[in-house]
Formats: structure tokens, sequence, C-alpha cells
């Protein structure tokens, strides 16, 4: 097993989309989710933008608005990657998790390899949402 040091991370601000869908997921899923660095024994760090404290959780967010470019699609494909490799490599037992904005999700929903990629390689993929009041909400992307 691979020695793993970790540490939090303060890459987003608690007013920012990312901490708000953060916060949601968390509730959503019933964990509390914060960013985290995570440093293997030969020094190589990586760090990801929400993990619960027991490494049960993993999660990235892509919650860019506007029109789907090649640069956002990258951003996914690097996303679920990510995802991908931190659970094989160091939390083997985590659920990964990518949380996408409405404009992401338009993408995932359709058939094409990155929705097939995250079905296959066991990513779930949440939507966050307004609930009608004004607050955010996280609900699983259906399948295409």
């Amino acid at each position: 097993m691979t020695e793993v040091q970790e540490s939090g991370s303060d890459r987003f601000g608690p007013d920012t989309p990312e901490a708000v869908a953060s916060s949601a997921l968390g509730t959503r899923l019933g964990v509390s989710l914060h960013g985290r660095r995570l440093t293997l024994a030969d020094g190589t760090s990586v760090e990801v933008e929400a993990m619960d404290v027991a490494g049960s959780v993993i999660a990235q967010f892509v919650l860019n608005g506007g029109a789907m470019r090649s640069a956002l699609r990258n951003k996914v494909a690097a996303d679920l990657f990510k995802l991908v490799w931190v659970r094989q490599a160091l939390v083997p037992d985590a659920r990964a998790v990518l949380c996408v904005s409405p404009t992401v999700a338009a993408i995932l929903a359709r058939r094409g390899w990155l929705s097939a990629a995250a079905r296959d390689l066991g990513v779930a993929v949440f939507v966050v949402l307004d609930d009608g009041a004004g607050r955010p909400v996280v609900e699983p992307l259906p399948a295409p």
C-alpha cells in the first residue's frame, strides 16, 4: 500500500461556486467535504477539490457556464482522469464524484465518450441545480 500524507487546502474561498457546490454535495452524500492535498511517499502530490476525512468520497468540480468549448471538454476529461487515478493509487475504496454545472451536464447527458468513460470507470456524475428558493442542490445526472 502506498503511504499517503494528507493536508488541508484553502484553494477556494467560502463563497465560491466550488465551495457552495462542495457543501451541497456533502449534504447530499452525508459527509463533510473539504479540499485536500495528498502526498505519496515519493513526494508526488495531488490536490482534490473535495474529500471527506475518512476518504470515502473524492470529488472534482466543473462548474463553468456559457458555451461548451474544447478547453472545457479537456477539463472534464482531466478531472475524470484525476479522480480515477486518485482512487486507484491513493484511496481505492472512495466514491469518485464529478460535480458539474448544467452547461457541462448537457454535454455529459449525450451519448459520447466522456459520459461512457465516467460510467465505465465508476465515476458518479452529479449536477448542481437551484432548488427554486435560491439554494444549490445536487442531483445525479441520469445516464444517457
